[in-house]
């Protein structure tokens, strides 16, 4: 038997000595599945096979638990060209495994030192992204409802000493997790030696990465050098001490992101989060909101403490602040703040003229009628004094700003610039270049949502109005994303 320690309780006496230590290696894996619901009864699934001793243990054990469960289990081999000749025998390798076992495979091969180089990338995350890329596809392919991958006890408790040595927060102590999406892990539950012993046992050969067993790189080091230390001078089970660890710590981090997510939902509104909600959160509960905010917005790798950090300094700056951040912007307006790039309207101009007239925002309905009458209020419709309009001398407009675009709203006491008609009534930054307007020449006679000029005011004297209605992406509701 193979403790979580990896030491062995016995020797290897043939017979039911070789079955028995097999069948108690699969016996915990399928608990753990089943523990953590990773694969349905029925279910289907491909393991990523590299022909190395781990993904040949998981394809075996899910071979193994197939007739049980229901199981359907193919395999998808990923080359990534690093290793030479070496890549070329472990696909070699899978692809003889594979025929034997009676297990579709699915097999791709890429240039990653060449997709490291183009896209300024190490050689373990550009080939993490094209193998996971890789995957899906093949997933996909198959119509398997999940991807297992081969992590286990000790590449968890290498990357929770990786993280705490890069002065991770708790997220990253958490270690490696179960299930991520379609992205199962069924053998976290057992050591590296365990897996190697499991696999003599049932006779299986796999194939060794040479560039594992030397001393280069941070996790070769930890791997070949620090664990080993700890595990003769200090704790014999610091492995399953730190998966320990991890699984405690994720639980608090669940708890924590939950709270965090509460709360930015609490703070969302259409377009942004109201700042003063988030800034009076508690540290923990608003660094992990922002997190989540700028997830969402796309940025969910490169994200650093000092980007959250400035992040949440952002929500209580002055209106329009704002920081490029790692694919993403974050800017303040009022009392908002948004997430993204803002795409900028393009500026444009068309005739007024009756009739339904359309714009890149929606269209106008344009009629002309006879006499003052009472007109209902509404900030999406202007009622303009027909001979007041005609009397500025050059026919009328629909455009978006311009320099030096002045106003008059109806009771201002003369006229202004639009820019700061546009400040004192909050309209965002960004929306400015998309709000419709009426204009002769420099003269904006009505700002869509907003503001009608004096110089067309309807009054007793009135014979005609034009009355024109601005209704946004073309439905009779309007929704200008707040601009009135």
């Amino acid at each position: 038997m193979v403790d979580s320690a990896g030491r062995t309780d016995g020797a290897d006496r043939g017979g039911e000595g070789r079955r028995a230590p097999s069948f108690a290696f699969a016996e915990r894996v399928e608990r753990f599945m089943l523990e953590n619901s990773l694969l349905p009864e029925g279910g289907s699934v491909l393991v990523g096979l590299s022909g190395g001793a781990d993904s040949v243990a998981l394809l075996e054990v899910l071979l193994g638990l197939a007739p049980k469960h229901g199981y359907k289990v193919g395999a998808a081999h990923f080359n990534h060209g690093i290793r030479g000749g070496g890549a070329e025998e472990d696909e070699l390798f899978c692809v003889g495994l594979c025929r034997d076992k009676g297990v579709p495979l699915y097999r791709e091969t890429a240039d990653v030192p060449a997709y490291a180089r183009e896209n300024g990338l190490s050689l373990e995350t550009a080939g993490r992204l094209l193998r996971y890329g890789f995957l899906e596809r093949a997933r996909q392919k198959a119509g398997a409802d999940a991807i297992a991958v081969a992590h286990h006890m000790d590449d968890n408790a290498e990357s929770v000493l990786m993280h705490l040595m890069r002065g991770s927060g708790l997220a990253g102590l958490t270690g490696i997790k179960p299930k991520r999406g379609r992205l199962i892990r069924p053998l976290l539950c057992v050591r590296r030696a365990e897996i190697e012993a499991f696999l003599g046992n049932v006779g299986l050969s796999y194939r060794t990465d040479e560039t594992n067993l030397l001393p280069e790189g941070s996790r070769n080091r930890v791997r070949l050098d620090v664990v080993p230390y700890v595990e003769k001078h200090l704790n014999p089970a610091v492995v399953p001490a730190l998966c320990s660890m991890a699984e405690l710590l994720s639980r608090d981090e669940e708890y924590l992101c939950a709270e965090a997510r509460r709360s930015l939902e609490a703070a969302r509104r259409a377009d942004g989060f109201l700042r003063e909600e988030l800034a009076k959160l508690p540290y923990p509960i608003k660094t992990r909101a922002v997190r989540m905010a700028l997830a969402e917005a796309g940025a969910q790798v490169d994200v650093e403490r000092v980007h959250v950090e400035a992040v949440c300094g952002l929500l209580e700056a002055r209106t329009g602040a704002s920081l490029d951040l790692p694919r993403v912007s974050v800017r303040t307006s009022y009392g908002l703040i948004k997430f993204g790039r803002p795409e900028k309207p393009q500026p444009f101009e068309t005739p007024l003229a009756v009739g339904t007239v359309r714009i890149p925002a929606g269209r106008f309905e344009v009629e002309r009628l006879e006499g003052a009458g009472r007109f209902e209020r509404d900030p999406f419709t202007a009622y303009m004094d027909a001979d007041k309009l005609a009397s500025f001398g050059e026919p009328p407009v629909i455009r978006t700003r311009r320099e030096g675009d002045r106003i008059r709203p109806v009771g201002a006491p003369g006229r202004r610039k639009l820019k700061d008609f546009f400040i004192d009534r909050k309209v965002e930054r960004e929306k400015r270049d998309a709000v419709p307007l009426i204009a002769c020449g420099g003269e904006v006679l009505f700002a869509a949502g907003l503001a009608v000029s004096e110089f067309v005011r309807v009054d007793e004297n009135t014979t005609a109005v034009l009355r024109a209605r601005f209704l946004a992406g073309g439905d009779d509701n309007n929704d200008t994303g707040g601009l009135a």
